[in-house]
């Protein structure tokens, strides 16, 4: 072999640096084409496939977790100083003034029926205009709430809006302050086929129904279980509502009572917070028409408070009470047809709902089994339930099937993921109001979790959904009596711990609600309220 001479060697020793610095990464690159891609996410795969219709939204989703956390990051920064500066704006509300028109929403009105009212700074109102652009008055039950300019044309005397005429639409209500709006498996389970499921009725202020709770040090503590609870009777076929006799409730506003749901919703209200309440129609409903028309008219009363946001009647819809899905879209729209009708314009509707295959992520095995194991609560059937115009405000349960995932190798964290891409991919948010409703951040006795572990939980179950796109996040619960124990939020008479600084971090994002029974406090109605809205912007008041 022949000696280099000087030249060659430094020809030869550039060829070989040359080689390093280029070929060794090039070939990296080919061999993983992600590593070029500093913000690609191999998660939309796993949730989704790539051949789902979804994918893309997600890959698009997937990309930005860390640029979402940091725009919550700069709104929060300084106890929410830049939250406090802005100055919100409520959304647009539409109108169909056409008396024939059935909706949902604004589907079937014609383009000279429509109105659309935006908030108008300089007036304090709502202002009103018609397709052509020009000003004109909403339908005249708007105008009894003060918050539109009826000062128009009076065209508005055309239709009142209810669930058949003149109704805001799902996608475009406001609140008050211009915002829009555990893991464990439930247990007491019964279904079995797709025509047979039933759940028992949950007692107490809406308590949810659980297995485990497992703080992020892996320790478990003793969970909610359905079997302190007297199980209500099931419905049959023949307790539900004839359809020929469809329910109605009276038209005629009626006087907010003045029981303790009613003081603390003006309480809540006084201290900014946005009220909603809750009550369970599903009992009622099966019942007949007039223990319905009741159960409606006095949810009426308490949403006819000013301030009231609107009323939940739902809560894991068709996840018990129920035989069949047609039963659960009879019942929603039986409801949402009373209660608009009942209620003032503009007030919302809420449900809440549990979906357990969205957890499984592209599991196909997972899915089959929660399937067939919840037949009612598939997401087929949900999205039939919800989004048809009937509500307007979503709660997704999260966290309710632990086990079932484990089954899988499915974490808990993976499963929240799964869920809120997954919703968020297939434009749920586009139909209704999407919030998270958590079960899994109360405690029984003394909350025992470190400073860090409190971070870690709330980061998972508060600022996970938000993330992905989630408007509000529900807190079960304030204080609640539950299988014995009592479990909070707070530790016992309103002290804080270290879960609780960790959500007054998160106090000026304003997406945090809870749910409170006003029959229940731990100190007093004010007390409690006061104490809450250092965290809480919306709370949810059960309705006795």
């Amino acid at each position: 072999m022949p000696r280099l001479r000087k030249r060659e060697w430094i020809i030869a020793l550039i060829a070989v640096l040359f080689t390093l610095t280029i070929g060794i990464p090039t070939g990296m690159a080919l061999a993983d084409p992600g590593a070029t891609d500093p913000a690609s996410n191999s998660e939309c795969d796993d949730i989704l496939g790539t051949g789902t219709p979804e994918f893309m939204y997600c890959s698009w989703m997937a990309k930005t977790p860390k640029d979402a956390l940091d725009t919550v990051r700069f709104w929060a920064r300084n106890d929410g100083e830049k939250l406090k500066e802005a100055v919100p704006y409520p959304g647009p509300v539409l109108f169909c003034k056409d008396k024939t028109n059935k909706g949902p929403g604004m589907q079937g009105c014609a383009d000279k029926d429509q109105v659309l009212c935006k908030y108008d700074q300089s007036v304090g109102k709502y202002v009103c205009k018609d397709t052509s652009g020009n000003v004109t008055n909403p339908p005249d039950k708007a105008c009894l709430g003060g918050e539109f300019d009826c000062s128009g044309d009076g065209s508005g005397a055309s239709a009142a809006p209810s669930t058949n005429s003149g109704r805001a639409t799902a996608s475009a209500l406001p609140t008050p302050d211009g915002t829009t709006q555990n893991q464990g498996e439930p247990v007491a389970q019964n279904q079995t086929d797709q025509t047979t499921q039933t759940q028992d009725e949950p007692t107490g202020s809406q308590a949810p129904l659980v297995e485990s709770s497992t703080v992020p040090d892996g320790t478990e503590q003793p969970a909610p279980s359905a079997s302190a609870s007297e199980p209500a009777p099931e419905p049959t076929a023949s307790a539900a509502p004839e359809p020929s006799a469809a329910p109605t409730a009276s038209k005629q506003p009626l006087a907010a009572p003045d029981d303790a749901t009613g003081k603390a919703a003006a309480t809540a209200v006084k201290l900014g917070m946005r009220v909603w309440i809750e009550s369970e129609l599903a009992p009622a409903w099966t019942a007949g028409k007039d223990q319905f028309d009741a159960a409606v008219a006095s949810m009426a009363a308490q949403a006819n408070r000013p301030g009231v946001v609107g009323v939940k009647f739902a809560q894991d819809l068709g996840y018990w009470g129920f035989k069949s899905a047609t039963d659960v879209r009879k019942f929603v729209k039986d409801a949402s047809t009373a209660l608009r009708a009942a209620m003032p314009a503009g007030k919302q509707l809420a449900v809440d709902v549990v979906v357990p295959e969205m957890g499984c992520g592209v599991s196909e095995p997972c899915q089959a089994a929660l399937r067939t194991k919840y037949p009612l609560i598939t997401r087929a059937n949900v999205e039939k339930y919800v989004l048809t115009g009937d509500v307007d405000h979503v709660n997704v349960s999260s966290g309710l099937f632990a086990s079932e995932y484990a089954k899988y190798k499915i974490t808990p964290d993976k499963a929240l993921r799964n869920q809120w891409i997954g919703v968020r991919a297939r434009g749920w948010d586009t139909r209704v109001h999407i919030g998270a409703r958590e079960v899994g951040l109360a405690h029984s006795g003394a909350n025992k979790l470190t400073a860090a572990q409190a971070e870690a939980a709330a980061k998972l179950r508060v600022d996970l959904p938000l993330q992905a796109g989630v408007q509000t996040v529900m807190l079960w619960t304030h204080r609640q009596s539950w299988d014995g124990a009592t479990w909070r939020l707070l530790d016992q008479g309103l002290a804080t711990n270290t879960m609780w600084k960790a959500l007054q971090a998160r106090k000026g994002l304003g997406r945090l609600s809870v749910t409170f029974d006003a029959s229940d406090p731990e100190k007093g109605i004010t007390q409690d309220l006061t104490k809450l809205a250092e965290v809480f912007d919306e709370v949810y008041i059960h309705s006795q």
